[in-house]
């Protein structure tokens, strides 16, 4: 089956905010931390949130104390009254395109005007909007309705943030018949707009359509209904569990879209059963893929590529062949740390969980002794050579390693220093890891040369296979983050795409690309690093094609993508290899 996917996906902007908010305030404070109502119309979302400690305060009738989250739909403000006479903390999350609207009411309903609100009747929105707008104030959700509504001039009308532009067009055109001092405001958000027009051209490209959110998510029933205009067969389903396969087995070419609150995980889980449809055997289920997804999520591929980067660093430094032990040492740091850290994040009890994760969870006793078994190993090893120095070295690597997700900073000075743990510095995901490895692939071996007077001399070539290390280490997770935000966020993450957003963190990849290739020309040119330097270009080139190439499959399984972003680490290696093999 061939499946064509919308290009807009995945949390909006109001969605997005309220996460962000809400597992900061969760990491910052000591009580307990509720959201009224769920966060976002997500199952799988508000159950991970749960696994954090996070719940819905309609479900805790009898709290009466702790900080509570207003979600991005908003609430009346007579409901913040209440909250804060109970006692609670109030942060509120409304969503900045619902915020406009709620003053827009607020200022035309002081100014006299009658409000007539499109939307449904019983959402949260519409109900938060509606009573900024005092005794004049109607709701309406259809055409007839608004045909028939009676109220003094003038009036303005304004939408609910999710709802059908056609519908509201077709509101419009009814009142202003009637009404002939109105005020309409454009306030259906932008998020909403691309993916209403997305799916009407998407359907027209099919023979199905596919919309995955969740069954209470207004804007993604929205999306359905839309789909279901255009005359295409659509299926709504909140995970790939609820797809109709014998009914989807009929068709050929399926369009695929996700609502503003759809985890990008989700989606992505749909995507692949959908291309499984008519296979003899599910994509998931074929034993090599099932061997592949093992290798890469357990980290052991990534392991493989520090060897491969050890090797490569250190021929562009100009320093003798490393030793084995130095080899094992890299790959057992990177496999030992990253199970380490994953580990930390807890175990949780949520369904749907990101494949990654959940691999961790469902191996996390293994994963941990076989850790642990390769840090003992890897100091062991460069002990029997006697490389002391690196051997040092790594242990204070190691050190550093465990302590990225350990808390650091006591509670109480949290909110003064915004983080608690090495994991909550903005952009720590990407940073810390390219630094650590930089340390244990070049500069351990560097250490134990035999004669570090000599290599004292070479410092350009060591400084510039230090650049060539971290660049290819950082692009590397920064990339594989630019797929993983949601997922990251909801675990806690603070990644360089969420800090910087993924315009801007793909314009710095590629630059930092660029700069690199630079970096490697200017070596090899005035001799500061052997000619292997000219071979190695062949890597910012990769990268900037696996850019390329990750933008425009951005729903790639996250086993392919971690191949593909580990790929630049082995060219590099078995180009420095070939280089050492020629005569």
């Amino acid at each position: 089956m061939e499946v064509k996917l919308a290009k807009t996906a995945g949390f909006c902007m109001g969605v997005k905010l309220a996460m962000d908010k809400v597992l900061t305030i969760a990491e910052q404070e000591r009580g307990p931390v509720y959201t009224h109502g769920p966060l976002i119309h997500s199952p799988q979302a508000v159950e991970m949130l749960a696994s954090k400690g996070i719940a819905d305060l309609e479900e805790r009738p009898g709290a009466a104390e702790g900080t509570v989250l207003i979600r991005a739909h908003g609430v009346p403000q007579e409901v913040k009254d209440s909250l804060e006479g109970r006692g609670f903390t109030i942060v509120d999350a409304t969503c900045p395109h619902v915020l406009a609207s709620q003053r827009y009411i607020e200022r035309h309903a002081a100014q006299g005007y009658s409000i007539i609100i499109a939307g449904d009747r019983d959402h949260a929105e519409v109900q938060g909007l509606k009573s900024r707008g005092g005794d004049r104030c109607v709701v309406v959700s259809a055409a007839a309705e608004a045909r028939a509504v009676e109220v003094p001039e003038p009036a303005c009308l304004v939408a609910q943030t999710t709802f059908s532009e056609a519908l509201y067009d077709d509101i419009a055109a009814a009142l202003r018949e009637r009404i002939e001092h109105l005020e309409v405001a454009n306030s259906i958000c932008q998020a909403t707009h691309q993916r209403q027009q997305e799916v009407l051209e998407l359907a027209q490209e099919v023979e199905a359509v596919v919309v995955v959110g969740g069954y209470q998510s207004a804007n993604t029933r929205r999306l359905a209904e839309l789909a279901r205009s255009t005359g295409k067969p659509t299926f709504h389903v909140e995970t790939a569990d609820d797809l109709d396969v014998a009914a989807l087995a009929a068709f050929r070419v399926v369009g695929l879209t996700a609502g503003a609150s759809t985890p990008n995980w989700i989606t992505r889980s749909v995507l692949h059963a959908l291309e499984d449809i008519g296979r003899p055997v599910p994509h998931a289920d074929w034993l090599p893929w099932r061997a592949f997804a093992a290798l890469t999520r357990s980290n052991v591929h990534s392991a493989v590529a520090a060897v491969a980067l050890t090797f490569a660093s250190c021929e562009l430094a100009g320093i003798e062949r490393p030793h084995s032990s130095f080899l094992l040492a890299a790959f057992c740091y990177v496999f030992a740390v990253t199970t380490l850290n994953r580990l930390a994040l807890g175990e949780g009890e949520a369904r749907y969980l990101p494949p990654r994760v959940a691999f961790y969870r469902r191996h996390a006793q293994p994963l941990f002794a076989i850790s642990v078994l390769f840090c003992a190993g890897s100091l062991m090893s460069l002990q029997i050579i006697g490389a002391w120095r690196a051997m040092l070295l790594l242990v204070a690597a190691y050190a550093l390693g465990v302590a990225y997700s350990v808390r650091l900073v006591p509670r109480r000075w949290v909110k003064r220093l915004s983080f608690a743990r090495l994991k909550d510095v903005p952009a720590s995901k990407d940073l810390f890891p390219a630094l650590a490895w930089v340390v244990v692939c070049v500069l351990a071996p560097w250490l134990e040369q035999a004669n570090l007077v000599a290599q004292a001399s070479r410092l350009w070539s060591l400084l510039i296979a230090c650049i060539f290390a971290f660049v290819l280490v950082f692009v590397k997770a920064t990339v594989v983050d630019l797929g993983d935000m949601q997922e990251d966020r909801l675990l806690g993450r603070e990644t360089l795409p969420i800090v910087f957003g993924e315009r801007r963190t793909r314009r710095f990849v590629a630059g930092l690309t660029v700069a690199l290739a630079a970096v490697l020309v200017l070596g090899a040119a005035v001799g500061w690093t052997p000619p292997v330097g000219w071979l190695l270009l062949a890597c910012p080139a990769y990268i900037l094609a696996y850019l390329w190439w990750f933008l425009r499959y951005l729903v790639a399984s996250d086993v392919v993508c971690a191949l593909v972003t580990d790929g630049a680490l082995l060219l590099a290696g078995a180009l420095a290899l070939a280089w050492t093999l020629v005569p």
